[in-house]
């Protein structure tokens, strides 16, 4: 609880800050350029960054260009986004989701920063519906079971938010929470407080993933989980920033703070940019440079031979290198 408060200030804080700067800074310069206000290194904590945000209903995503197709949940405007690859992400309780993990028609928290040409230029953080209502105390509660589904308002602590009752459908694949445990059977009943991934189909709310509170720390558990498979295929991602033969520095992105947060020095790492065979490393120091041990991570790791500097440095300090952990 008082992370969550000193989060809440912190994020408040930097969001007053952000918009400050977005008004006095250059917007024209690329994401990469250290000046740019979203280089890497401003990124402190997740949701701290991003002076436009709402409720999006995210379409598509395009792996190889990393943009993105999202539209207003309210308005029905459409945008396509850059996604940039050091966005922080929250999804079923745990950060470092990928993009990919959103479902298409998915109602989700988007956070963006403008460029000189748009407002929504920059996809910097997302989190998902579940989060989003566990963080501040909201939760659906059914109020009518119906054929398929059933119909639910949101509630904020022992009241109502407002006066909206709006119907779901499950989806026939839905994954149903009940008491920690995964369930094939859809369990609705009037009063009962659930937690949803859903996702626009046509005109209905389908939901994809339906949990009692009771559940959330199963869930939390399996996305970690999922997260860590991931990570070991992957890596985590970020960039050189300097590389000599007594040592390498790496920023580690904030996406990865939670993961980075457990390297150790003397740990075994391997650097890799696409396209490249890995090298070995060893790490010497890691320092968190965000707030609370929630933002980039500094990593000075040791080990590369004369030939190893040079390719290094060849990958340029705005290419995406992977870094593995054995």
């Amino acid at each position: 609880m008082i992370y969550s408060m000193k989060r809440f200030i912190a994020i408040a804080a930097a969001l007053a800050l952000g918009m400050a700067h977005s008004s006095a800074q250059d917007l024209s310069l690329n994401p990469e350029d250290p000046a740019s206000a979203v280089h890497p290194r401003k990124f402190g904590l997740p949701g701290g960054i991003g002076v436009t945000r709402g409720w999006y209903v995210w379409h598509k995503f395009d792996a190889k260009t990393w943009q993105a197709e999202v539209s207003h949940e309210q308005t029905g405007e459409k945008h396509t986004v850059r996604v940039l690859p050091w966005l922080t992400t929250y999804r079923h309780l745990a950060y470092g989701a990928h993009p990919d993990e959103l479902l298409p028609g998915e109602r989700v928290n988007l956070f963006f920063n403008p460029d000189d040409k748009q407002q929504r230029a920059y996809l910097v953080h997302f989190q998902d519906e579940m989060c989003q209502m566990k963080w501040h105390n909201h939760a659906w509660q059914v109020d009518k079971v119906i054929d398929g589904g059933f119909t639910a308002r949101v509630m904020a602590g022992d009241k109502p938010l407002d006066d909206k009752v709006v119907e779901f459908q499950f989806d026939p694949k839905c994954s149903h929470w009940r008491g920690g445990k995964k369930s094939d059977i859809a369990s609705a009943k009037v009063g009962l407080r659930v937690y949803l991934t859903w996702c626009y189909e046509d005109k209905q709310r389908v939901v994809k993933v339906c949990s009692d509170a009771a559940s959330l720390d199963a869930i939390q558990k399996e996305e970690k989980q999922h997260i860590a498979v991931r990570m070991k295929k992957h890596g985590m991602t970020g960039f050189v920033e300097e590389a000599t033969k007594e040592k390498t520095r790496v920023l580690v992105f904030a996406t990865w703070w939670q993961q980075a947060g457990e390297l150790k020095p003397g740990d075994k790492l391997r650097l890799q940019a696409d396209g490249s065979e890995p090298i070995a490393v060893k790490l010497v120091s890691r320092k968190n440079l965000g707030t609370y041990g929630s933002g980039c991570s500094e990593l000075i790791v040791e080990g590369l031979d004369a030939t190893q500097v040079e390719i290094v440095r060849g990958w340029g300090q705005a290419k995406v290198v992977r870094v593995h952990i054995p």
